[in-house]
């Protein structure tokens, strides 16, 4: 099976231990899946999924025992997990049949056979096995084809109405693997769209599938490209908008320079531009201050850009700066070019630690010691005293504040 020989070290080494265990306790496991797609196009498999027909619980606890890990068995979908400490998660499934009992429901799942559990799945491409006991390939919706003509294809006409979910699922891997839809499938998500299939399902799965895209390298082109085709009305009305895709690859840009700031609110907020106040935000797990952080972005940058163009001074634009959340200066930094050195000074300012205390003040304690402080801070990091003046400086500035 030379396909298998391209596999990152932890995955060829898990393979190889899963048909010795295999053949030991005479399973017959099958890789399946997502890895199978990466593999035959070249990119780095790092999922280990395998099904089987029959013996799935024996090769799970088989190899968990082997490599002294865990499994974790979640019998309602006649799936394993192993785990352990050097290998890749191995997730081992029986293979199954799925239905619907109505558009939107979670699937009823039985066992069945590996065609069965093949053509169950969302989209041709992710429904090719490798048998890793002969070497045979199974490829009953031809996925391969689809690999290599580079498109997105679901199995069936009622795919995105028995889960809605999969619209988010084909824009975020048509974007990452540079592929596009199948015009049928284009057609068919339309349809599903337009008919309210998202309206079937939790607020909660759609706000967990959209912020899965916002994980995603190409986030900006998936969020627009879902707007664009009415998927987010459900959760926001429609958002459609020229400048979208821009807006989008501006946060993104901010975000390689910031990794650290709230990706989802910033996304979010670019989303909603224009009006937030009707949004509810139920599902989407954001707290009361992020929520409030997405309202933000979304209502108030002409205000705040308005404010900085009145500032007098670095030391009146950081007080417009500290009213804000870091996110919105992260929107402000990527669509006003002029404040861009501004905010980073800001931010170099946050990072400036004094080497004072409190106590260095010898003053009885209380808001006018934190005030002093800060204030000192300040005039060491504009350079209007030098460092080893700030005591002094601070002790001059807590009595004119007690003298108040």
């Amino acid at each position: 099976m030379n396909v298998l020989n391209d596999l990152s070290s932890a995955q060829r080494r898990t393979i190889d231990l899963v048909r010795e265990v295999a053949a030991e306790k005479d399973c017959h496991p099958f890789l399946v899946g997502g890895p199978v797609r990466d593999i035959l196009l070249g990119r780095p498999a790092v999922d280990v999924d395998l099904t089987l027909e029959d013996g799935a619980s024996t090769l799970a606890r088989a190899l968990a025992k082997r490599v002294e890990g865990r499994v974790r068995s979640f019998p309602q979908f006649l799936t394993y997990k192993v785990t352990s400490s050097g290998y890749p998660e191995i997730d081992i499934t029986t293979a199954r049949k799925e239905r619907y009992r109505k558009p939107g429901a979670l699937p009823a799942v039985t066992a069945g056979r590996l065609k069965d559990d093949l053509l169950r799945r969302d989209f041709s491409i992710n429904a090719i096995a490798f048998d890793l006991t002969n070497g045979s390939t199974h490829d009953p919706a031809r996925g391969q084809q689809d690999i290599e003509d580079r498109v997105v294809r679901v199995l069936h006409d009622y795919s995105f109405i028995d889960d809605p979910t999969r619209i988010f699922r084909a824009a975020r891997l048509a974007a990452r693997l540079g592929f596009t839809l199948d015009p049928h499938t284009a057609a068919l998500m339309r349809a599903a769209i337009e008919a309210g299939a998202l309206g079937t399902i939790s607020k909660e799965r759609i706000w967990r599938e959209l912020f899965l895209a916002m994980d995603e390298a190409e986030a900006p082109a998936i969020l627009a490209d879902l707007a664009s085709r009415g998927a987010l009305a459900v959760l926001f009305g429609d958002r459609r908008s020229d400048d979208l895709l821009p807006r989008l690859e501006a946060i993104r840009a901010q975000l390689e320079q910031s990794p650290d700031l709230d990706r989802y609110v910033l996304f979010t907020g670019a989303l909603l531009r224009g009006d937030a106040s009707p949004i509810d935000f139920e599902g989407s797990g954001f707290s009361q201050k992020r929520a409030r952080a997405v309202v933000e972005i979304a209502n108030d940058v002409p205000r705040l850009e308005e404010a900085l163009g009145a500032a007098d001074g670095e030391r009146d634009r950081f007080r417009i700066y500290r009213s804000v959340s870091p996110e919105m200066l992260t929107v402000i930094a990527s669509e006003v070019p002029e404040e861009t050195l501004h905010i980073q000074r800001y931010r170099d300012y946050e990072k400036f630690k004094l080497p004072l205390r409190g106590t260095d003040l010898e003053v009885p304690g209380g808001p006018h010691v934190a005030q002093a402080l800060e204030q000192t801070r300040e005039a060491v990091f504009r350079g209007e005293i030098a460092p080893e003046e700030a005591r002094s400086y601070a002790k001059q500035v807590v009595r004119k504040l007690l003298d108040r």
